[in-house]
């Protein structure tokens, strides 16, 4: 165990008179024990009341802090505290050793490292947006790693050379600060970096193409033509086969013979008696009736709801982006990625660009062991983007844009605007597009048929008492309600003002066919 009571006797470490100066700055000074630091600080302006109490946290939290004393406090009782300081010393010496033999831990640090999303910008076994951790703590000390992770602004601005050297071969990309973590806790971080397994290595896949593997022979494809067409062959020979052995039973059965000379009509052979004896004319009406009427009608519906309607169609994208991960649990605004909905007929589909805006640093190398998540790979590879280049030679000079598959789809006839219906109409994306944030793979929600909107500007109230766009129909409305009351046309059931689009215009065959 390593004890260096120099460190706690302040009078062998500091020169007293530099304890008079009221603007004495904070101090830190560190005590090793065993694989353990305990960090000293010196403020100003602390009574003994606060002192007592901070030194007894030392020994019911496992927080490695220790408030000696203050200033004022230490210039007016030098005489009685160093007793005080000799018996803390004393008393650290006997008690510290339980505090050294925890060891930092593994499992505590895994959930350390995840809870703090360190794997958004770091990898094990390579380099991210920052550099790979394995084998860290042996490319720096543990006093170095605390203070670098915990605060590395501050540190960098205290002139570290090796913090400001990272910094700079990184392009600047500032890491988070995380004093929210103890000491312990980066030190439990560093114990499961160092205790990780290593990745697996891929098994290796014999490539069926290499090494003489069989391939398709295209001759099968003739040779199945072939015995299609001799089979045929086969059946037609039979068949006349058939009929000549028919002909030959005939000559010599008279039963046969009477078969063979029937003169009915095929129908009349299999319809019960009763229909066979019918008029033609009265069973081809009651046959196109029986069968015509039904087959009418669902071919009728069959043509206003399913011909040219889309609900339900959720195709496979280029890129699995998911909707419910980004609008549903990380509550991303719809208006961030589609941002000309406010302004525009178009919802706009969003640039990469947006995208990078985000995994540039966001790898999700975490789950993919320390690789760079497959989807993400598809929009660095859209962009011709490579995250190994240093930095402002990362994009090449050979983007492709993505092409993705198209969900929602009127006809050319039809205008649709959704700067009108978001921003003037107020409504959400879900009135229309259904639950989103709850989708993992997008599909058209509802039919988008002439129908479905007509009932919506009938139904649908307008917000005209919140919308200045409205200011003069309102004025209308209210004007009319107060001169008729209850028999007005903008009466609402809560008495109040109630206006539809349908009221506004909205049935209007030019409002959206123009």
């Amino acid at each position: 165990m390593i004890f260096d009571i120099n460190l706690i006797f302040l009078e062998s470490k500091f020169d007293l008179s530099v304890l008079k100066n009221k603007h004495f700055p904070i101090k830190k000074i560190e005590v090793r024990i065993a694989s353990y630091r305990f960090i000293i600080k010196y403020y100003t302006n602390l009574d003994r009341f606060q002192i007592a109490k901070d030194v007894n946290k030392l020994f019911q939290v496992q927080g490695f802090t220790i408030y000696i004393c203050g200033t004022e406090y230490f210039v007016k009782d030098m005489s009685i505290n160093r007793f005080k300081f000799w018996a803390l010393t004393a008393l650290l010496a006997v008690s510290v050793p339980s505090f050294a033999q925890d060891k930092p831990n593994a499992e505590e640090g895994k959930k350390l490292y995840e809870a703090n999303n360190c794997g958004s910008c770091h990898a094990l076994d390579k380099k991210v947006v920052g550099p790979a951790l394995r084998g860290v703590h042996t490319r720096r000390s543990e006093e170095w790693l605390v203070q670098w992770i915990r605060n590395n602004k501050k540190f960098r601005e205290s002139g570290d050379p090796d913090a400001n050297a990272l910094y700079q071969e990184y392009g600047g990309a500032q890491m988070n600060i995380f004093e929210n973590l103890k000491p312990a806790d980066v030190l439990n971080i560093v114990e499961y970096i160092k205790t990780a397994p290593e990745p697996k290595k891929p098994t290796a896949v014999a490539d069926p193409n290499v090494g003489g593997a069989d391939k398709e022979d295209p001759s099968s494809k003739y040779i199945l033509l072939i015995l299609v067409a001799v089979f045929a062959i086969i059946l037609f020979v039979l068949a006349r086969v058939k009929n000549t052995l028919k002909r030959v039973a005939a000559e010599k059965d008279s039963s046969s013979d009477e078969e063979m000379n029937d003169t009915r009509k095929f129908y009349q052979k299999v319809l019960p008696k009763t229909l066979a004896n019918m008029n033609p004319t009265v069973l081809a009406i009651f046959t196109v009736l029986a069968i015509g009427v039904p087959g009418a009608y669902y071919g009728y519906k069959f043509a206003i709801t399913e011909v040219g309607v889309q609900k339900g169609y959720a195709p496979t994208q280029p890129i699995a982006f998911s909707h419910k991960l980004h609008a549903g649990e990380l509550k991303v605004d719809c208006k961030y990625c589609h941002s000309s909905v406010e302004e525009s007929k178009s919802a706009s589909i969003p640039a990469l660009n947006t995208c990078m805006n985000c995994h540039k640093g966001v790898q999700l190398t975490d789950k993919y062991n320390g690789e760079i998540s497959p989807e993400i790979k598809k929009i660095y590879k859209a962009l011709d983007y490579n995250p190994e280049d240093s930095a402002g030679k990362e994009y090449g000079k050979n983007p492709n844009p993505v092409r993705w598959v198209r969900i929602h789809n009127l006809p050319d006839h039809a205008y649709f605007n959704h700067s009108q219906h978001v921003k003037v109409g107020k409504l959400q994306c879900q009135t229309c597009h259904g639950p989103v944030e709850k989708m993992e793979v997008v599909q058209q929600w509802n039919t988008l048929q002439m129908g479905w909107c007509i009932d919506c500007h009938r139904n649908s109230g307008i917000d005209v008492a919140n919308n200045n766009y409205y200011l003069a129909l309102h004025n209308k409305a209210q004007k009319d309600l107060k001169a008729n009351q209850n028999h007005s046309q903008y009466y609402g059931p809560d008495g109040k003002v109630k206006i539809t689009p349908a009221m506004n215009g909205g049935l209007e065959c030019s409002k959206c066919h123009y």
